[in-house]
């Protein structure tokens, strides 16, 4: 059975082609499954989408926050019978053993470690499970479990657009007894490339709604996320097994 991607677009095309060239390079056993949702791009990304027979593709014809694209898309696999997804940004590109070094960790929710340069010279390590591993889990790439996700529940959508939607569902994992973690394995990230190449038009829009999120994320737990007192509640100090 294929292995499940998700990986939700808006725009940014150059980024999406690159990034799915990753995905599909993937060296796991039966290939991979590619769901994008994509968010009413207007840069040619529809049309590409379109135009390749071997992507699912989830239109919405206006642009859905990072929160409901991962609730729509992680209902849609794990309706079709999957036990885990693996959940992409498209201004990521990956190595070809991602998937499978994941997967192997057996966890709950595990990533790896975005860097902005990385080579693939060297090949992959010998042992994924001997892969340090550290409290810091990034939410630009990230395996999730169907497990994990019903006990936990659905990203909270009242987190508008972007921003701290990650840091609420690390949260509540950690509440439930689950330790998200990153294995020491990089992976290219290009950085907020949406709001990087918008309109200054939706570049205010976006900034105004992460400054919201910021406030709903302090009144919901009671402290600012990344502040010293999230990393105390969340134990981030302490080192991983």
């Amino acid at each position: 059975m294929p292995q499940p991607i998700l990986c939700p677009v808006r725009n940014n095309l150059h980024l999406t082609r690159k990034a799915i060239k990753t995905f599909r390079d993937q060296d796991i056993a039966g290939g991979v499954e590619i769901l994008v949702v994509n968010n009413a791009s207007t840069d040619g990304t529809t049309e590409w989408l379109n135009s390749q027979s071997d992507l699912q593709v989830i239109h919405k014809m206006t642009p859905y926050s990072v929160a409901k694209s991962w609730n729509t898309g992680l209902e849609f696999l794990f309706s079709r019978g999957h036990d885990h997804v693996l959940v992409v940004n498209n201004d990521v590109e990956l190595l070809p053993y991602t998937y499978r070094y994941l997967l192997a960790q057996d966890a709950a929710f595990v990533t790896p470690v975005s860097v902005r340069e990385f080579s693939v010279e060297s090949g992959a390590p010998a042992h994924p499970l001997e892969l340090p591993r550290r409290p810091h889990p990034d939410f630009s790439c990230f395996l999730i479990r169907r497990d994990t996700y019903r006990s936990i529940g659905p990203f909270d959508e009242n987190f508008k657009i972007a921003f701290c939607e990650d840091g609420d569902y690390d949260i509540r994992m950690f509440k439930a007894g689950i330790r998200a973690f990153c294995i020491d394995m990089p992976f290219l990230h290009h950085g907020s490339a949406t709001i990087k190449n918008a309109d200054p038009q939706e570049i205010k829009m976006i900034q105004k709604q992460a400054d919201a999120n910021r406030a709903y994320f302090a009144k919901k737990w009671g402290f600012p996320m990344a502040s010293p007192e999230y990393y105390a509640y969340m134990r981030k100090d302490e080192p991983m097994s």
